[in-house]
């Protein structure tokens, strides 16, 4: 609750009316922030889950599903994009986007390692990367909403690519994140 308030204040701190307007795009790409929002719920479940024993396999499963889901979802519209043509990858204000997901993210992220830690972690990179996945998720919604982009291509490219290379620093760092020890 705190992460949607948090992404909410930092949503209507950087939106533009505008853009917003004169792009019209918010209702069309309103699905695949309905199936991103679903991604960052599935994620982080999954990632509390983690942290208690029981059958970790079935857990780390909705989440990847969901995030084909929302993968296929953009993908598909930037498909569509490209074969009508004239669809630009390189936009200058990406970069804003770009930090949005990383660096707006990140204090979230910290505060759901703080909870994660009180936890047994068993998979410290996957219960990571799912954490990510799930601050990321809302991060992109956030981006997509105050600063609405021309394609789904652009999405695809520019806010595909900075979640899996969070994700999977993520996972790759998560066992010096996630580290717990029994106390006896």
């Amino acid at each position: 609750l705190g992460t949607v308030v948090y992404f909410a204040v930092l949503t209507l701190m950087m939106v533009s009316p505008a853009e917003v307007a004169a792009n019209g795009r918010a209702w069309p790409s309103a699905f695949h922030n309905v199936v991103a929002i679903v991604t960052a719920i599935v994620a982080a479940t999954a990632a509390f889950g983690a942290t208690v024993p029981g059958p970790l396999s079935r857990l780390s499963v909705w989440p990847a599903l969901a995030a084909m889901v929302w993968l296929g979802v953009v993908a598909g519209g930037a498909i569509q994009e490209w074969s009508r043509g004239g669809v630009s990858l390189a936009a200058p204000s990406e970069w804003a986007c770009v930090a949005m997901i990383a660096l707006g993210g990140a204090l979230p992220v910290v505060g759901m390692v703080i909870m994660l830690r009180r936890g047994a972690p068993f998979r410290p990179g996957l219960t990571a990367g799912l954490a990510v996945l799930a601050t990321a998720s809302l991060a992109s919604v956030s981006a997509c909403l105050s600063h609405p982009h021309a394609s789904d291509a652009v999405t695809l490219v520019w806010h595909g690519t900075t979640i899996l290379v969070l994700v999977v620093t993520a996972v790759r760092f998560g066992r010096g994140l996630l580290t717990w020890r029994t106390r006896f």
